[in-house]
């Protein structure tokens, strides 16, 4: 009677993707490395109507893209990014940049999962 040899498999470990938490923390680090005295826009002149047009071609983009299936969190960031920085009142910057931050938060968590699915 022979016995089937068993075959010694070397596993990967398992990539776990970070928890919101940790993504949050390495936010939170890499903020705390901008300097707190620059300006949301810099340059000598706002260029709030430069910013406001490329709002509209990503949102226009952005609506093509959906017409085809084919959207992705890079046109949204983008859109959203624009959108903020050609915002008319401070409270609106600040709605919109929040709105960045998510989306940026939520490719971060894409790409976390995609490389522990590899």
């Amino acid at each position: 009677m022979t016995e089937t040899a068993k075959k010694a498999t070397t596993r990967k470990p398992v990539r776990r993707a970070p928890a919101i938490d940790e993504t949050l923390k390495a936010v939170q680090d890499r903020a705390a490395k901008i300097p707190p005295t620059l300006p949301l826009i810099g340059g000598r002149t706002p260029h709030l109507a430069d910013y406001a047009e490329r709002y509209e071609a990503w949102l226009a983009h952005n609506v093509r893209r959906a017409e085809l299936g084919v959207e992705g969190t890079d046109g949204h960031l983008l859109e959203q990014t624009f959108a903020a920085l050609s915002a008319a009142t401070p409270e609106a910057r600040r709605n919109r940049l929040l709105t960045v931050a998510a989306y940026a938060v939520q490719a971060v968590r894409a790409l976390d999962e995609q490389g522990r699915d590899e």
